[in-house]
């Protein structure tokens, strides 16, 4: 029996094992492709990881300052976020002071023995560094919120 090649041509002899070396370099194309894509894909879920706890962080500082624990400050509290602690300072500014008139339904004023003077103090709330990171988030971006 005699053997027939389907491509005798002297050009098709030169050419063989191309195909096989196209085909491993579009897969190192792809691998460096999908490495990229994978890289990408890390920083965006950690980013967004950040976001979300520094989103968690200023509502539950908000929270703090709009409830009745905001007027008795303390120099380090710590404020539950997703399960672990953020430690924040608080600090009570009483700089503020206003005089208040008495004054009746004719504009008349009226004489007290109360002070008239009040004093304002406006909570401020700063995110401090903690290096325990088993029991407290750190922070990546530093907030402060005062009035």
């Amino acid at each position: 029996m005699h053997q027939v090649h389907y491509k005798s041509s002297t050009m098709y002899k030169h050419q063989q094992g191309v195909t096989l070396i196209e085909v491993l370099v579009s897969m190192v194309l792809m691998a460096i492709i999908g490495l990229g894509a994978a890289y990408i894909s890390g920083r965006t879920a950690v980013m967004h990881r950040d976001q979300n706890l520094h989103l968690h962080t200023v509502n539950q500082m908000r929270q703090y300052l709009e409830s009745s624990t905001g007027t008795s400050c303390t120099n380090n509290i710590d404020i539950e976020v997703a399960g672990k602690k953020v430690k924040v300072n608080c600090t009570l500014d009483t700089a503020k002071e206003y005089t208040v008139n008495i004054q009746d339904n004719s504009g008349a004023g009226i004489v007290t023995s109360v002070d008239q003077t009040v004093k304002v103090g406006s909570p401020t709330l700063e995110i401090v560094k903690t290096s325990n990171s088993e029991t407290h988030w750190d922070v990546p971006v530093t907030v402060k919120i005062a009035p």
